[in-house]
């Protein structure tokens, strides 16, 4: 933007930003043209190769993942802001193969697409795979769904390998606050443990409650479900959760806007002591109170800055008379230049989205 002027009605023809007038766009192509002048006069930077890549060293054990030194960990934590709160915190993986998955599981997750794991996966999978209890933070978008998956399938695959009961118990649970978001979870879960001794059963209102129990009772490993649909279960029928090993929150502040704090705590209430993974877009007093409340000693990670704007969203404030805001965005969404479907709309009254365009 060239001026303070509030609102912007034309758009340059050499540079497509916005302006106000032609004085306007004089000192944008001046601008433009200084920068390029700047840019081009200094010699080429040379970075160290410290600054831009990580080596890393055996580790003691050999049968064991290669392992960073803690220079390293400090600076890939640093530059990928990556912020860790506890004791005795697993340093980050730099890949998938490097944290001794089942190579079914690594087969399936390079056919599932992820290829380098993302800041929240490099340092919540292990973790997660060190049976420690977890509060995560980052943006939607992350990859916060597999950091968690990828162990729980790990984890439930290696004990059904090693132990074979006639009777199969659910060994992990996770609970998000949408059947939306349940759904895509298990279909995550389904393609993640495909191939492997791993099971799932998928508890949310708008289904049958007797084909859930009996998918449950036919044996599963994962049971992903609501907290509402779930108290239901426990409370009408006999559902066996001894042997859950890890209890997943996801949206843990969304559970807690919509108010179902007490039946989270009456689900955990009925496991033993499981391992708790709790995942939040935002990390409020609250929700460490709950995470408190659940786990001792548990690690806080968090991804970037705590509130601040995402860095994958461009935000632009168009200042206009109240009468003229909906003529402005139809106009907006009217124009090739600036409007490329799809697009998401938020109002502040449910009348003014059924308005007709």
């Amino acid at each position: 933007m060239c001026c303070m002027r509030p609102l912007w009605e034309y758009i340059c023809d050499e540079t497509d930003d916005d302006i106000c007038s032609l004085e306007c766009k004089q000192t944008l192509l001046w601008r433009v043209a200084n920068s390029q002048v700047s840019v081009a006069s200094p010699p080429p930077t040379r970075f160290a190769t410290t600054d831009e890549c990580f080596y890393v060293r055996e580790s003691d054990d050999k049968s064991g993942p290669l392992s960073l030194t803690n220079d390293q960990t400090e600076l890939l934590r640093r530059k990928l802001e990556i912020n860790v709160k506890g004791e005795s915190v697993p340093d980050p993986i730099l890949s998938f193969s490097s944290c001794n998955l089942p190579k079914k599981l690594l087969q399936n997750i390079e056919a599932a697409g992820y290829g380098m794991p993302t800041p929240v996966q490099m340092q919540a999978i292990p973790i997660a795979l060190s049976s420690k209890s977890l509060l995560a933070s980052a943006d939607t978008g992350s990859g916060k769904t597999a950091s968690y998956l990828v162990p729980v399938v790990s984890c439930c695959a290696s004990f059904r390998l090693q132990h074979s009961p006639e009777y199969r118990k659910p060994l992990a649970m996770v609970l998000t606050p949408t059947r939306e978001l349940s759904m895509q979870v298990e279909d995550q879960a389904k393609l993640l443990g495909k191939g492997l001794p791993f099971k799932t059963a998928l508890v949310v209102g708008g289904d049958a409650m007797a084909g859930q129990i009996y998918r449950i009772q036919q044996g599963v490993e994962l049971i992903v479900g609501t907290p509402g649909r779930l108290i239901d279960l426990l409370t009408k029928h006999d559902i066996e959760l001894d042997e859950v090993m890890i209890f997943v929150l996801d949206e843990v502040d969304c559970m807690l806007q919509r108010g179902f704090r007490d039946q989270v705590m009456q689900i955990f209430r009925a496991l033993s002591q499981p391992q708790v993974l709790m995942y939040s877009a935002t990390i409020t007093q609250e929700v460490e109170k709950m995470a408190s409340s659940m786990a001792k000693d548990m690690v806080i990670v968090s991804i970037g800055q705590p509130n601040r704007p995402s860095k994958a969203v461009k935000q632009l404030a168009i200042w206009v008379e109240l009468k003229q805001k909906k003529q402005k965005l139809f106009d907006i969404l009217m124009s090739k230049q600036h409007f490329l479907p799809p697009v998401v709309c938020i109002c502040g009254f449910k009348t003014w989205g059924r308005s007709p365009v």
